[in-house]
């Protein structure tokens, strides 16, 4: 398996001074990112961390003119070679990755490190063509030396062609296996973000607008995305719960629509079905939206969102719960859930006794 690594491709960088190559280098990084995405391979933003690119700030976010997506990985770096003092040879590891290529900046600075870091870690080793740079005056004898020394030692130049890199699998997402599911959809937990709950609104907002009043009883945002300060995968849980009278063949055709695919659930109550987005052959494209339909009903889910909100020692709980069963199955959701059930199931009862005390009160 291939990974592609681009390291600090930060608003506070490239929008210090005008990079060297500037355009070339952007439509480069682009082409490669939409090439390992086409191509279910791993790409994975490091981001530098210090008091001049502060995490949160706009100066650490990445560059806008990069297709970076909701879900790719991101990884803190405070050093020139991104596997010093970060998690990234385990991510590596975790998806059986032995092969590289680095771009971003700066070529003769972090770049440079980095290959040098996955030599030493045992990687093969690629340099993005035209996928680093810098803005210093003499720019091209920098990229020129960063290659020639690299190339002498072992690292190899990937220029993104057409047939550079392994195609994709033509199978719909129907047709895959769930091995296949699992490493095209991998688990991965990333920190709390406070935009989760606009997503999670302007998302509401748009399904509610499609449907009249009679027709929606009520809904929510479920799931850890709705739990603020708790990690989680970036996907928005939201818990529809509709009228018996909306007929179904309405309620596929209203969300296919708005983009969504649908996913039959027998065993979940009915109507047996949920809705997503952000789910594509060639991985994960945009913000993942999880829509779970319902009668009208006293759900779970909602008891449990809330019992977490206020019970922080539960959720951490939970939280370190999560992190050892998506290390321990990171491309394999159904036994992540799974592994999950009898914990939640346990706080479900703790949080259905709270709420019949509170109701006898």
């Amino acid at each position: 398996m291939k990974a592609l690594i681009l390291i600090d491709i930060q608003n506070g960088l490239t929008k210090k001074k005008m990079l060297h190559n500037e355009r070339v280098f952007l439509d480069s990084v682009n082409a490669a990112i939409k090439a390992y995405r086409d191509s279910d391979f791993e790409i994975i933003f490091v981001q530098h961390n210090n008091n001049q690119l502060k995490n949160g700030s706009s100066d650490w976010e990445i560059d806008s003119r990069i297709d970076k997506q909701q879900n790719d990985c991101v990884i803190q770096k405070k050093h020139g070679n991104a596997f010093q003092d970060t998690d990234l040879k385990t991510r590596l590891a975790r998806f059986e990755i032995n092969s590289i290529t680095v771009g971003g900046l700066v070529s003769h600075g972090s770049v440079k490190a980095t290959c040098l870091g996955g030599l030493s870690e045992g990687f093969e080793t690629s340099l993005l063509k035209n996928g680093h740079t810098n803005w210093n005056k003499d720019a091209d004898t920098k990229i020129v030396e960063t290659e020639t020394e690299l190339i002498k030692i072992g690292v190899k130049i990937e220029e993104i062609t057409k047939s550079s890199v392994v195609s994709g699998s033509d199978k719909s997402l129907n047709d895959m296996t769930i091995a296949e599911l699992g490493k095209l959809f991998p688990i991965i937990l990333t920190d709390y973000s406070d935009k989760w709950a606009g997503l999670y609104f302007s998302e509401a907002k748009m399904i509610t607008d499609a449907f009249s009043k009679t027709e929606i009883i009520k809904i929510d945002h479920i799931g850890s995305t709705a739990i603020p300060g708790l990690k989680a995968k970036p996907t928005i849980d939201i818990l529809l719960q509709v009228s018996e009278q909306l007929a179904i063949q309405k309620l596929k055709d209203t969300f296919k629509s708005l983009g969504y695919l649908i996913n039959n659930h027998p065993e979940n109550p009915a109507p047996h079905f949920t809705f997503v987005k952000g789910y594509t052959k060639q991985g994960f494209k945009g913000q993942a939206y999880h829509v779970h339909i319902r009668y009208s009903g006293d759900w779970d889910e909602i008891r449990f969102r809330d019992y977490l909100i206020k019970n922080k020692e539960i959720a951490k709980e939970y939280e370190n719960l999560k992190l050892e069963l998506a290390e321990q199955y990171p491309n394999d959701r159904e036994a992540y859930t799974n592994s999950k059930t009898e914990w939640i199931k346990k706080i479900n009862t703790l949080a259905r006794k709270q709420s019949t005390i509170a109701q006898q009160i």
